[in-house]
């Protein structure tokens, strides 16, 4: 996966970089990638939330928020973290190496943690929005259009104060969070060694 999206190729300091094509190739991956995503996420929203109660669609929906917040206090750490100070922390040579490998390939991180994890998330945050909307709908007998621009509100509202509320901390503990997100890399990396 990670050879797929280039993290592995920017240790080098010899070759020169071209900043034009190395991003045009990075955005057609990336497109394709949110693509596959999202299509699949839709899907599985579709099947996991219809006909659902209002309960597990409004228990998604706090999962699919907190997913995307937490994706995004990654994203916005890896790109404010300090190599220097990575390098100073007392952690296994091999995480180091994956938490370097994630501030070198900031912009990518960034990008595959903000957006495509944040915009699938969304997608599945309207899916079970829409469920909740028709079970309210289903219960009062209340014409969807008010309960539908209230849901998305909230929604919004809740995901976009969420990440302006842990940005601040994702800037402080940059180097902490990068490094925890660095040992989970490394045990999924060790994981698929395995097998």
């Amino acid at each position: 996966m990670g050879k797929f999206f280039g993290f592995y190729n920017s240790g080098s300091k010899k070759k020169k970089r071209r900043p034009s094509s190395h991003s045009a190739g990075w955005a057609v991956k990336i497109v394709v990638l949110t693509f596959v995503l999202s299509l699949i996420s839709s899907v599985l929203s579709q099947v996991a939330v219809g006909g659902s109660d209002i309960l597990i669609a409004t228990m998604l929906l706090i999962f699919m928020v907190i997913t995307s917040i937490i994706f995004d206090v990654i994203g916005v750490s890896v790109t404010s973290c300090s190599l220097c100070r990575i390098r100073a922390e007392n952690v296994d040579d091999a995480v180091a190496q994956t938490a370097r490998m994630l501030i070198d390939n900031a912009e990518k991180v960034n990008n595959l943690c903000a957006d495509v994890i944040g915009d699938i998330c969304g997608v599945m945050s309207g899916a079970c929005g829409a469920s909740i909307v028709a079970a309210i709908s289903e219960a009062t007998g209340v014409d969807v259009f008010l309960p539908s621009i209230l849901v998305s509100a909230v929604i919004a509202s809740v995901t976009v104060g969420g990440k302006a509320f842990c940005k601040k901390i994702a800037v402080v503990n940059s180097e902490s969070i990068v490094l925890f997100a660095a040992r989970r890399v490394h045990s999924v990396v060790k994981l698929f060694k395995r097998k």
